[in-house]
């Protein structure tokens, strides 16, 4: 059962991991698209490294001060106005 639980965590980590990684990664791709010169083909990958380092950072933040299940669930009980 512990096993589960940890992959739970693991999951829960990778979601919060994964947000600024995507967004990031998007932004490298409009930064490629929107040059007109050549951006190199280092920019994505590197954009998308940036992210999910400022992810893992703010996962682990989240991690060691509220807990990563205690986040989502507010996330989940949020009430719309």
């Amino acid at each position: 059962m512990k096993f589960v639980a940890q992959f739970v965590h693991l999951l829960l980590w990778l979601s919060v991991a994964m947000s600024p990684t995507l967004f990031f990664t998007i932004l490298g791709l409009l930064l490629v698209v929107s040059s007109e010169g050549q951006m190199g083909e280092f920019t994505v990958p590197m954009m998308a490294l940036v992210g999910f380092v400022l992810g893992a950072m703010w996962a682990e933040r989240i991690r060691n001060t509220v807990g990563l299940s205690h986040f989502f669930g507010r996330l989940v009980g949020m009430r719309n106005g």
